[in-house]
């Protein structure tokens, strides 16, 4: 149990980690929002995708193992 806990534990930084990225991507022009998107790997959701696929990743997890959080979104 204390390596899931563990998992979790880094999961909710990975996700606090995405909605930070997302939150810089927001704020730029559209042209840059295009140029990110040209570079970005093959299949690779934009910021914004990214953040709420893992934050309901993490809510799920967290679901499933008890875990109840402040929803700060």
């Amino acid at each position: 149990m204390l390596e899931l806990k563990d998992f979790v534990y880094e999961l909710h930084r990975y996700a606090d980690q995405t909605h930070i990225l997302k939150d810089k991507y927001e704020k730029l022009s559209e042209a840059e929002k295009a140029m990110v998107v040209k570079h970005a790997p093959i299949n690779q959701p934009t910021p914004e995708e990214h953040y709420e696929l893992v934050y309901r990743w993490l809510e799920k997890v967290q679901s499933e193992v008890g875990v109840v959080e402040k929803e700060e979104r």
